[in-house]
């Protein structure tokens, strides 16, 4: 039987007790009340030493429990030493959640930086060919503030490169404001955007407003259920834990049930396996079969989109050209680890349509995909329905999806001139054959119909189109070999192809490639790519047989922009193209010419001093100008960003609070990264008393000008800041004695300058 606790006087006792569960230490205070003889507890501080409480476990008024109530409990109560020593069976226990990585910390608000400024990134390019010259460009404009971003994307053309039966010299693509909102993983967006969509919905351009959930605003977040490994530990013990053979992690684990959540794997198939070692060397390994898939969502997350507005057309070739209003709006949420369920509904002039889905996994098989909607509108209805399944393996995959829809079904891309997607068929398999290489075979096919006579732009006639290929490659040591074939069949007739190549690596930046087609082309490229700052580039192509071909261009990476110069011959004309690309930004009252910024950016300021190395991730990434500043180019937005400053570049006589700064910049903006830097203006005092010996460690000397104490180390000697033409200081010994010196001081750029020795006068107490 159980041992119940001492009888007591009535009224209640608080206890504070170190609890032992099954003889082994919880290594945790908790908190206990005597109550006639019972020990009682709350049922949230049993759930913090581990011990489970079942809801049919009766409660008192005040909610505590009583430890003997709950089945399969015995206890025993040292209260001289404030022990509580308990004997549970791991039914009674909760599971200790292991985190690999550490303790899981709670989701802090987070601080998201941005300046205030402009920047144009831009890519232009002329052209030569016989008499005729040409230029094309394209321009993205955006200014950007903490309130949000006002961007602009521009294709511009002149010359012999205007695209026949343009209307107009310069295209117009998107205009837009945006603000992200990181904490509640939410974008607006005021202007020209892509619609959110399903994969059995067809996303438009649009031209309106729209609210959408973000997850790249939380780079870190994992959005896919991740799986979960769970054992045993008899004694105190270590866990390793291994997914497709890498060791992911180990940690420590007490007596008692525990739990691993949130294993970081990659998505697909694959075998989780878990090496249990206690004290005494004695191992247990356990291993079970996992499958993860983005496809799904965690349990409790969401995702969803809503805008409206009018719709774009001929978006890439005309700069104002609209169609019908219309709204639309999807939604997504993670039920549990397996299953994810997802709706849409959207409406336009004419036609309005709704549809639900799920995403499912099936065991460790893989995940399956259903949808179905409906459209109604003008008198005629329609449905929609779509399947798949897949499975991604190390060594094997395999997959295939089918979109069935009805003559009759619109959506709002059909009522803006798009056709009607009537069947879409795909399927793919692949083999991995481990070093004798890998291979795959894939169909596709779709049925489009015209656009419906009700469309507000009628041109699509509609096509049908069937592909078939299969691709084979394999690593030969440092060599890779391919080989490919496809067949196309259709409405518009059918082509086959094959070829067959290999690629041969050179330098850590170039490499050759081979290719031979059934056509009767032989192709040959040399290539090197530029990655840092200074590389050059090159491309050589030179293609024979039936369509003779030869291209050659170079390149090269300032610190302002990537040139590309080149010459292209073929169909018996040649072409000299002369290209540009980079970034121009305006922040903080000066313009800063780079390379292009795709993402963000940081002005690194170290003024007044300059030529200071900038690191960037530990990485060198160029040195402040003579004005003291460095623009980086591809800060990562949202995410945590380290930079850096060398310290050795910073004289002797120069403070610096701090050589690191870890930020996260907005999405495509500017952030004005300062390095408090100020000259000390410091000198060496060597103090000495009247009879030339140097002052005793441990005094303390003053300045009088600032009031400000150093303390007098070996030798006499202390370091003293902020330095006048003209100081004066006061020194205190330890046996309270004081004396007085006076000493005249000169800035030495670079130096700290040694002063003395230098007589400290005493003072009359």
């Amino acid at each position: 039987m159980a041992q119940q606790v001492p009888a007591l006087p009535l009224g209640d006792e608080p206890l504070l007790l170190e609890v032992q569960i099954n003889g082994y230490s919880t290594g945790k205070i908790a908190e206990f009340t005597l109550r006639n003889g019972k020990l009682l507890c709350r049922p949230t501080e049993l759930a913090e030493i581990g011990l489970r409480v079942p809801p049919s476990v009766a409660r008192s008024s005040d909610g505590l429990v009583a430890l003997l109530d709950i089945a399969g409990v015995k206890l025993n109560l040292d209260q001289k030493n404030q022990e509580l020593y308990l004997t549970v069976s791991d039914s009674h226990l909760l599971p200790a959640i292991v985190h690999l990585n550490g303790d899981t910390p709670p989701l802090e608000r987070r601080v998201v930086e941005s300046g205030t400024g402009l920047t144009m990134n831009y890519d232009v390019a002329g052209t030569h060919v016989g008499r005729d010259n040409g230029g094309v460009g394209s321009l993205d404009l955006r200014a950007f503030s903490p309130w949000g971003i006002v961007s602009s994307q521009w294709l511009a053309y002149a010359g012999a490169s205007t695209p026949h039966g343009a209307d107009a010299a310069a295209v117009r693509l998107d205009t837009v404001y945006t603000l992200a909102d990181v904490n509640s993983l939410r974008r607006y967006s005021l202007g020209d955007f892509i619609t959110g969509g399903l994969s059995w919905t067809r996303p438009i351009h649009m031209e309106g407003g729209q609210v959408l959930s973000d997850f790249s605003l939380r780079p870190d977040l994992i959005t896919f259920p991740l799986p979960i490994i769970s054992g045993t530990a008899a004694a105190p013990s270590t866990i390793d834990v291994l997914a497709n053979g890498a060791v992911l992690a180990s940690s420590s684990v007490n007596a008692g049930p525990f739990q691993v959540p949130q294993l970081p794997v990659v998505t697909g198939a694959g075998t989780i396996s878990l090496t249990l070692t206690n004290a005494l060397g004695q191992q247990v390994n356990v291993s079970q079969p996992f499958y993860a898939s983005s496809a799904l969502l965690a349990p409790g997350l969401q995702t969803y989109s809503a805008q409206a507005g009018l719709v774009r057309l001929n978006w890439g070739s005309v700069s104002d050209d609209y169609g019908s209003t219309a709204a639309s709006a999807t939604w997504r949420r993670g039920i549990t680890p397996r299953l994810t369920l997802e709706g849409s509904a959207e409406g336009t002039s004419g036609a309005f349509t709704a549809g639900a889905g799920a995403v499912a996994q099936i065991g460790t098989l893989g995940i399956v995909n259903i949808s179905a909607a409906s459209s109604a509108g003008a008198g005629i209805a329609g449905t929609q329905v779509t399947a798949g399944a897949q499975r991604i393996g190390s060594a094997f995959s395999i997959g295939a999806s089918a979109t069935m829809a009805t003559r009759n079904y619109r959506d709002v891309a059909a009522q803006n001139g798009d056709g009607v997607l009537r069947k879409q068929l795909s399927g793919f398999a692949s083999l991995s054959l481990r070093r004798f290489g890998s291979a795959g075979i894939a169909y596709a096919s779709s049925v489009q119909d015209a656009a419906p006579a009700t469309a507000q732009l009628s041109s699509f006639p509609g096509v049908e189109s069937h592909v078939i290929s299969a691709n084979y490659s394999v690593q030969i040591h440092h060599v890779s070999v391919f080989a490919s074939e496809f067949k196309t069949f259709g409405s518009d007739g059918g082509t086959s192809g094959f070829q067959a190549g290999l690629t041969i690596p050179l330098t850590r930046r170039s490499s050759a490639d081979f290719d031979v087609s059934s056509n009767g082309n032989t192709q040959v490229q040399v290539q090197q790519s530029v990655i840092t700052i200074g590389d050059w580039g090159y491309d050589v192509f030179v293609s024979a047989g039936d369509a003779s071909h030869q291209f050659a261009q170079v390149q090269y990476k300032s610190p302002i922009s990537l040139v590309t110069g080149g010459v292209d011959h073929g169909a018996g004309q040649t072409t000299v193209r002369l290209e540009a690309q980079g970034a121009l930004s305006l922040i903080d009252r000066a313009v800063f010419p780079s390379n292009q910024i795709n993402d963000s950016f940081a002005v690194i300021d170290t003024s007044p001093m300059a030529h200071v190395h900038v690191f960037q991730e530990n990485r060198d990434v160029g040195t402040t100008s003579s004005s003291g500043r460095l623009l980086v180019p591809d800060m990562r937005s949202f995410d945590l960003n380290h930079i850096s400053i060398q310290p050795t570049d910073i004289p002797a006589d120069v403070t610096v609070n701090s050589a690191n700064r870890d930020l996260r910049p907005q999405q495509r903006s500017g952030v004005i990264v300062r390095f408090p830097i100020a000259i000390s203006h410091g000198a060496l005092l060597r103090l000495v008393d009247a009879s030339g010996q140097p002052l005793p460690i441990g005094s303390s000397v003053t300045l009088r000008s600032t009031n400000t104490a150093y303390p007098v180390g070996y030798d006499g000697e202390a370091y003293i800041e902020n330095l006048m033409p003209h100081n004066e200081v006061i020194v205190e010994r330890g046996d309270g004695t004081r004396c007085r010196a006076a000493f005249d001081y000169t800035a030495i750029s670079g130096e700290i300058p040694v002063i003395g020795p230098l007589k400290c006068v005493d003072q009359e107490p």
